[in-house]
């Protein structure tokens, strides 16, 4: 029997260095049956060369080989080699980011194609979080986030640690909830930060005045940009050299008046803005590596005497099922593209 190929891509967004499977993990995914493919040069941005997957056991081999391989992975969406598409029955493994793309969704399903999600994964299920890529990314975000809100600070975190310091702890304040707000809060505790918690949804609190570090990780569910909770009013109110960083800033906007994703810049009297954006892209080792597992265990839940077997009725694999069979399988994910198409006037 040929064996089944697992194709590895090498990412095309602009500076993503990352690459969606690691050589140490070429065992595991070999493992399971599969025969590895991966794009020439796809590691070499975090010191991934050609020969170490060779060594691991990989083969390597151009976009249209790779994108020819029954399975496909990337942490964006693969897309077809230039001049082909993808077959009917092709499995594409990715960070879908959905509810932003329901057209390519609709495209996914009329071209029979199975898509999975790793960014899908409810929040709180621990039986699904051997797959849940995107708390991973999240995590590595937070961690940096506070990282560099304690770095840009103008003062020491710490307080009373010896002559000349402060008194008294820096004010920080995190808005938002999940892994990202999660690790960003351990992290400004952990460097001895006064630190307080909002989750951001509506009526859970203001922004008090006089803090010297914010953070904001609230981003929108459904298309279009993250919500609004931190003015120009709220930005006067903090003290000139205080740092505010946030996680959810992108290209339609951010949590913060003005943020983008960027080096920082100055808001208010003197406020140090950093638009973050996804800030696991600066930690592009760790984050290989993490989304490299999370491959791992979805080949090892999917492959079945080195076939993929799609369960539709595994509850775990249901959730982060996007297109299956040539349907739409999530309700919600369905619901929506229905109503985006129907406002475009596509039948």
């Amino acid at each position: 029997m040929i064996p089944t190929r697992l194709g590895v891509c090498r990412e095309t967004a602009p500076g993503d260095r990352r690459v969606a499977l690691v050589p140490d993990d070429v065992h595991l995914a070999a493992g399971t049956g599969l025969r590895v493919l991966v794009e020439s040069g796809a590691g070499e941005g975090v010191g991934l060369p050609d020969r170490a997957y060779r060594a691991a056991g990989a083969e390597t081999a151009s976009r249209a080989d790779v994108r020819e391989a029954e399975i496909v992975v990337g942490l964006s969406p693969p897309a077809p080699a230039p001049g082909a598409g993808f077959r009917r029955g092709q499995v594409l493994v990715a960070l879908v980011d959905p509810f932003r793309s329901p057209f390519r969704i609709r495209r996914w399903a009329d071209e029979g194609l199975t898509v999975i999600g790793l960014d899908l994964v409810p929040e709180g299920s621990d039986e699904a979080r051997s797959l849940d890529a995107a708390s991973s990314l999240e995590r590595l975000a937070g961690y940096k986030a506070g990282l560099l809100a304690v770095d840009l600070l103008d003062r020491p975190v710490r307080g009373s640690w010896g002559p000349g310091a402060p008194a008294n702890a820096a004010r920080a304040l995190v808005i938002g909830w999940g892994p990202g707000a999660e690790e960003a809060a351990r992290v400004l505790r952990d460097c001895g930060a006064d630190v307080h918690t909002d989750s951001g949804r509506p009526g859970a609190g203001v922004v008090p005045g006089g803090l010297d570090i914010l953070v904001t990780a609230v981003r929108p569910r459904l298309p279009g940009p993250p919500p609004r909770l931190v003015t120009a009013r709220v930005l006067d109110t903090m003290r000139p050299g205080s740092v505010v960083v946030d996680l959810a800033a992108g290209p339609d906007g951010g949590n913060v008046v003005g943020a983008r994703p960027g080096a920082p810049s100055t808001a208010g009297h003197g406020v140090v803005l950093v638009g973050a954006g996804p800030r696991a892209d600066q930690l592009p080792g760790a984050a290989c590596q993490a989304f490299s597992r999370h491959v791992v265990a979805l080949l090892e839940r999917i492959m079945s005497d080195g076939v993929p077997w799609i369960d539709v009725e595994d509850a775990v694999l249901a959730a982060v099922l996007v297109t299956h069979g040539g349907l739409v399988r999530r309700r919600d994910i369905r619901r929506m593209v229905l109503e985006q198409t129907a406002l475009a006037g596509l039948p």
